[in-house]
């Protein structure tokens, strides 16, 4: 194929599926108690009604409403009080009119009560009630089913499970999630210069990066089995590449996607059983020189060696594929501004803007931040980016942009 014959961006996502059919989120059961960040293979379905029978919402007494019609402080309605329902119990009392049970918040509303007057509002003389506040229909009671009803969707399949909805879940008696199973990482960093956090540091080298960022950024969906430096001579990172396809399902290689004379990614997944090379660079700024490619039915990518750059091509070309076969929805995270200074882009080239957000005149302020692609403090200073498209020559000041989130 033709060295650095750049792919559009939007056409990633389909020739990764194409070539690789079978890459889809493999499904397995998950507790409960460990299924926070887990996405949802299927729907959710409540089995039951949440809540299972009509409960109380305060402490009070259950009454008859309209016989409550009128009553006030100087002229109170009588009831006569006709034992009380315990917390938990499945209560078989019956109210007939003119009485009152005592419930607790979260009991049972006895058969024949169609309302709870809250405790504050009544007066007890022996077993006499006296109420001194009218309520209405169904008032201070949630209904059976009112929450949730049998049947109801819950959560729909590329939900990620959060603490709140974890506790409707143990609500209805739901402790075994089916999720997607996380997909297996390893992380390459490849080059002669580059030392790990053992390695004593000596003018010219420049400490690993990338296996930090991509495997603190793989978490929330993946797990990373390894990650490892491999020097640039070429038969080891044939070997330790092919040892990782392997291992894991996707395999990150950092650095040795471009055209120098040591850059030897695209050659070596040539060269793996079943190795085929799809894309060599795509139409993105930073990050043209990204490579994909496969062994068999495992997914290679050559992200660059710069970090701003591997950071770049891992959230919009490695974390979107990922989120696709997730089913997840509405996982963008984004807002609006108005641009600080003209910026300019490469037409033909989707660029990707690395930003800074400030609070001016209670208005939102985007301003771009300028760097080279090396400068490892470019993420730090951002807290975003926009996207330039690759029909427009740039933006000017005072437009309105939409900035994505890290």
């Amino acid at each position: 194929m033709n060295f650095l014959k750049v792919t559009d961006i939007e056409d990633i996502e389909g020739l990764i599926l194409k070539k690789i059919p079978t890459l889809e989120g493999k499904k397995e059961t998950c507790k409960l108690e460990h299924s926070l960040g887990r996405i949802l293979c299927e729907n959710v379905v409540a089995s039951l009604n949440v809540p299972e029978f009509n409960r109380s919402t305060v402490d009070g007494y259950a009454i008859k409403s309209k016989e409550s019609l009128g009553a006030s402080q100087g002229i109170p309605a009588f009831f006569t009080i006709k034992g009380e329902v315990l917390m938990g119990e499945n209560t078989t009392k019956k109210l007939e009119s003119g009485e009152a049970i005592y419930v607790p918040t979260g009991a049972m509303i006895p058969t024949g009560a169609d309302s709870m007057i809250m405790i504050e509002y009544c007066e007890i003389l022996e077993d006499t009630l006296l109420v001194h506040k009218p309520v209405s229909t169904f008032e201070n009671i949630m209904l059976m089913g009112e929450d949730v009803k049998s049947g109801d969707v819950i959560l729909k399949k590329g939900s990620t499970i959060t603490p709140e909805n974890v506790g409707a879940l143990a609500s209805l008696g739901i402790y075994d999630l089916p999720v997607f199973k996380k997909f297996r990482f390893s992380i390459i960093s490849t080059g002669d210069e580059i030392i790990g956090e053992d390695e004593e540091y000596r003018m010219g080298k420049i400490r690993d990066v990338n296996s930090y960022t991509l495997s603190l950024a793989i978490q929330n969906f993946g797990v990373v089995v390894e990650k490892k430096i491999v020097k640039d001579k070429f038969e080891t990172i044939l070997e330790e590449v092919k040892k990782s396809t392997e291992n894991s399902d996707i395999v990150l290689i950092s650095g040795g996607s471009s055209a120098g004379n040591y850059d030897y990614t695209s050659k070596v997944i040539s060269l793996l059983d079943g190795g085929e090379v799809f894309v060599h660079g795509i139409s993105i700024k930073p990050g043209k020189p990204t490579i994909i490619g496969r062994s068999n039915d495992k997914l290679i990518f050559g992200l660059p060696g710069h970090p701003i750059s591997s950071m770049v091509v891992f959230n919009i070309v490695v974390k979107k594929l990922i989120e696709s076969l997730y089913f997840c929805e509405g996982s963008d995270d984004y807002y609006y501004g108005t641009l600080s200074h003209n910026l300019h882009s490469t037409p033909g080239r989707t660029t990707y803007q690395m930003i800074n957000k400030t609070i001016e005149n209670n208005e939102i302020v985007i301003n771009p931040i300028f760097g080279k692609s090396g400068m490892t403090t470019l993420m730090t200073k951002s807290n975003g980016y926009i996207i330039l498209g690759s029909n427009i020559e740039g933006l000017e000041k005072g437009s309105r942009v939409k900035v994505y989130r890290f």
